[in-house]
């Protein structure tokens, strides 16, 4: 009954973001010969507009305001992904956690997300009372229905973690309606949504029954609940108040989560890839994961029409000139030099996710070249993979058009066996076996004594080294795909991750003869292959004395920097989560002025405080 009357006294109004611009309409593509205009309840008495109102939802995802981009800027400078980037009063403050009102992607990012909740509430609103919903159409109906319950709990999962409390919208606007809402307590707007979830999971079906990743099924919806409830369990910053604490009902929640998860993997429906290179290689090839579907949900782009996956995301090729065999990448996202060294040397995610090369030399066009100190990039996105090749006469297009996994079941998996190590308060043998089917992929099968088995077991002699397991896992396992921010905030470890990832650099480039990092190279030796493209690295997990060796470049690496080097290195990484500050745990941010502004006094920036003013 709470849940009932909450949801009734929800305003049916148009968010803030949205009151001097949304005019959401399917006139957009429907017309008549006659002049007259569509109405919300002819468009849902046939399924083929209903459908396409609903694709007009999905298409907002693939927008510049969204992953294809500007969102990707919110979800950087972590103990993963990074921004080395210059402050600049926009997209680079954001990352930095240095943004402020007057930044101007926040409108922009805030607008696209809301006007994306708007067209789902059209049709959350109209398809239960159209006639479709218990006619010839009712399965597809009842389908499009929970697809945009599931899309609307998506914006706001993404609204809150980089908001905290905001307006709740949960019906489609009219020209009546007040546009000035307040914002809805987090716990509460949470709880709307997993009950959400739950309710219209059985109106959509499995992936394994319409091969396609690019549409939500069953299991994302029931992956997405999971990922909700591990927020609500989790901890966050609280508007006005500014206390880090974890949902009020969170033990329940936890184990809302774990049912999820457990159901997934118990279902068969989805399985992990047998082979992590090929999934992303996959991706760029645009094959859909529908055999195993580990990649369970991704962001449909078209190829030369949106998504730059692999131009602003990945590994860098030369853009001035444009890099004539692959084409152009600016590859703008960074990872730290000490994320590389934080793996196993017999890991194979490793050189797929932060490779030491790249195409970025305009000297050497079409060729691999070893990477500068501060020049690891996400790599599991490479324009070089796609296919087929968009060099030659498509070098200069942006828009690759590759996808960009939104879920994947390796997820489900590893939040199975963390919420198993939480509830039981130890690592029980289904949380051991999860991780161990993650690591057996990782890792070559003749390395799984000491690599899975022995390391198993020496995490789980306790609750928190498993856990601390399991972050590690997930930064190992998730790089380049931005669920590593969301993760530290849940885990109250954002001040963590920067305390650890500082300490741990200065003791990599200033002590490198002691352990942990008196193994790293002091100088790497390198070659061209005989292709004329391929590197050839001789050495990228040992040391090796200062020598000639024939045939080998020799370059100067982290083991043998001299003062010079890392003050150099220490211009770009001193950017890295600046603004942060751990005793306030600021990682909120503003509310775009011109929001506020509109407002009329109802919204205010209770949830942020400047990065200037906060102090250890």
């Amino acid at each position: 009954m709470k849940y009932l009357n909450f949801y009734k006294n929800v305003k049916s109004t148009l968010t803030l973001a949205l009151a001097a611009i949304m005019s959401v309409c399917c006139s957009d593509f429907l017309e008549t010969s006659s002049k007259s205009k569509f109405t919300e309840e002819s468009v849902f008495e046939n399924i083929d507009f209903a459908t396409k109102e609903l694709f007009g939802a999905y298409q907002m995802l693939t927008t510049g305001n969204w992953w294809d981009y500007n969102l990707l800027w919110f979800m950087v400078d972590t103990d993963v992904e990074v921004s080395f980037q210059n402050y600049d009063g926009a997209r680079n403050d954001a990352s930095h956690y240095r943004a402020n009102p007057g930044t101007n992607l926040l409108q922009q990012t805030w607008t696209s997300i809301y006007q994306t909740i708007e067209r789902v509430n059209l049709s959350i609103d109209n398809l239960p009372d159209s006639k479709l919903w218990n006619g010839e159409y009712s399965v597809e109906a009842k389908r499009l229905y929970a697809e945009a319950v599931t899309l609307r709990a998506y914006c706001y999962y993404l609204l809150i973690g980089l908001w905290g409390d905001v307006p709740f919208q949960v019906h489609a606007t009219h020209a009546d309606d007040n546009f000035y809402i307040p914002k809805t307590e987090r716990d509460d707007i949470y709880e709307v949504l997993v009950k959400d979830l739950k309710d219209v999971q059985d109106y959509l079906p499995w992936q394994t029954d319409v091969a396609t990743t690019r549409r939500i099924s069953k299991g994302v919806c029931k992956g997405l609940r999971a990922k909700i409830a591990m927020m609500y369990a989790g901890y966050s910053c609280r508007n006005k108040t500014f206390e880090t604490r974890r949902g009020r009902h969170w033990k329940e929640y936890l184990s809302i989560a774990n049912q999820e998860c457990k159901e997934l993997m118990e279902s068969g429906k989805h399985r992990l890839s047998p082979d992590f290179e090929q999934m992303f290689r996959d991706m760029h090839a645009y094959k859909q994961d529908v055999l195993y579907g580990d990649v369970m949900w991704e962001v449909a782009y078209g190829r030369s029409i949106s998504g730059r996956v692999a131009q602003s995301l990945g590994m860098p090729h030369t853009t001035n000139p444009e890099e004539p065999k692959y084409g152009r990448a600016a590859g703008e996202f960074r990872l730290t030099a000490l994320y590389y060294y934080t793996f196993d040397k017999s890991d194979k995610r490793r050189d797929i996710s932060a490779a030491l090369y790249n195409y970025n030399s305009a000297s050497y066009p079409g060729q691999q070249r070893l990477i500068g100190s501060t020049s690891f990039a996400p790599t599991k996105w490479r324009r070089s993979w796609i296919v087929p090749s968009m060099g030659g006469d498509l070098k200069n297009v942006q828009f690759t058009g590759v996808g960009f996994p939104l879920l994947r079941y390796t997820d489900i998996v590893l939040l199975f066996a963390e919420t198993e190590n939480e509830i039981n308060n130890a690592p029980t043998p289904a949380a051991k076996a999860a991780l161990a089917s993650v690591r057996q992929r990782a890792f070559p099968e003749d390395t799984w004594q000491q690599t899975v088995n022995e390391y198993i077991d020496s995490v789980s002699v306790s609750k928190e080294d498993f856990f601390f397991a399991l972050v590690n896992e997930r930064s190992w396992e998730f790089c380049g795909e931005f669920v590593r921010k969301f993760d530290l905030i849940r885990w109250n470890l954002l001040g963590w991750a920067k305390d650890k990832m500082i300490t741990m650099t200065d003791r990599m480039l200033r002590h490198p003869n002691e352990p942990p990092f008196n193994w790293v190279p002091s100088y790497l030796y390198w070659r061209i292959l005989p292709d004329g493209e391929t590197i050839d690295i001789l050495n990228p997990d040992y040391r090796l004395p200062s020598q000639t060796i024939a045939g080998y470049t020799r370059t100067t690496w982290f083991g043998a920097y001299n003062e010079s080097s890392i003050t150099s290195y220490y211009t770009n990484f001193d950017r890295v989560m600046n603004g942060y500050r751990k005793s306030l745990n600021n990682y909120l941010f503003p509310i775009a002025s011109n929001v506020i502004d509109a407002s009329r006094g109802i919204l205010e920036n209770d949830q942020w405080r400047p990065y200037d003013s906060a102090s250890e």
